[in-house]
């Protein structure tokens, strides 16, 4: 089994693959647990699936979970950063109690 930390980090990289893939191209995720791999994985979502039938839902309210974030987070701005958003959204849940608890209870840790 893998350890927490590295089952955390997996949450962590997964989240930011969804709100990347949300900020550029609009798309709703979810971030699933695999239990085979211990690791969890961003999937793509249907525009009209409601957050309740995710695991872990991202969409337009993601800069509530992950809080403020020191990078551009508009697509469209020119000065945005797909690399500096990764980052940020990894750097901030790597830290974040909530974070940490949240991968916890989705992996079944808890």
């Amino acid at each position: 089994m893998k350890t927490e930390d590295t089952i955390h980090r997996s949450f962590c990289s997964a989240y930011a693959e969804a709100v990347l893939r949300f900020v550029v191209e609009g798309r709703n995720g979810d971030v699933v647990f695999d239990q085979a791999t211990q690791q969890f994985n961003a999937i793509v979502v249907a525009a009209d699936v409601p957050p309740t039938h995710c695991e872990w839902w991202v969409g337009k309210d993601w800069t509530s979970f992950v809080g403020p974030i020191g990078c551009r987070i508009d697509a469209r701005d020119p000065q945005f950063s797909d690399s500096a958003l990764r980052h940020e959204i990894v750097f901030a849940l790597a830290k974040s109690p909530t974070g940490k608890r949240m991968s916890r209870i989705l992996a079944g840790l808890d």
